[in-house]
């Protein structure tokens, strides 16, 4: 009872965050380079307040990039023609003071101080979505560009569980309402439900087709 009471609890309180000054998609474009349909574009007020000292007090955030493509079928379900996702990772150095910047595959970046992690988070980005064989000439489409800012995401709450867990398992005796005491199941739609104080911006395009979008390098 007490582990559902601290479900209940820490999800109404996450959901009740505060969004202000939340992140928003900026400076958007679609274009066609070489084979591919891209979308370029960047972000404003990537950390809120709320994120930023989560930062600062050695929480990872992770900044979540998702760019769907759609055809637009009047009287009919709209079709997704392509979709790509980046993710950014970033956390402080607890030795150093700094930060480190993860992207995908590529090689870490440290960052000096928070304000130029932001500022690297903010640069524009160009995202190559689908090929554009894959659209119809005839066809309308429009593009959405989702940004989700998890100061926690699934993988972290389960990283600090483990480690719970094995601080339990030395000490024999772990706390009333801890987390190394709930299942993994319960973890997992905590994270559905409260979505960790996601801030999420999204952003949608006018329809277009392709002979409109513009040729760049």
């Amino acid at each position: 009872m007490k582990a559902l009471f601290l479900i209940a609890a820490l999800g109404a309180g996450l959901l009740l965050a505060d969004t202000a000054g939340a992140v928003e998609v900026m400076g958007t474009a679609l274009a066609r380079s070489g084979d591919w349909m891209t979308v370029t574009l960047r972000f404003d007020k990537a950390f809120s307040d709320r994120i930023a000292q989560s930062l600062d007090r050695g929480m990872p955030v992770t900044v979540v990039v998702t760019v769907d493509v759609w055809q637009d079928r009047t009287g009919w379900f709209d079709k997704l023609e392509g979709e790509q996702t980046i993710v950014l990772r970033a956390f402080r150095n607890a030795w150093s003071d700094d930060f480190t910047l993860r992207r995908g595959r590529d090689p870490d970046k440290i960052i000096l101080d928070r304000p130029a992690l932001e500022q690297e988070i903010a640069r524009p980005m160009r995202v190559k979505v689908l090929p554009v064989a894959k659209l119809g000439a005839a066809d309308r489409h429009y593009a959405i560009v989702t940004a989700a800012v998890k100061p926690l995401t699934v993988e972290d709450l389960e990283a600090v569980e483990k480690w719970l867990s094995g601080e339990a398992k030395r000490s024999g005796k772990p706390g009333p309402g801890s987390i190394a005491k709930l299942p993994s199941y319960l973890v997992n739609v905590l994270a559905n439900l409260s979505g960790f104080g996601d801030e999420v911006a999204r952003w949608r395009s006018a329809n277009f087709h392709v002979a409109q979008l513009a040729n760049v390098p």
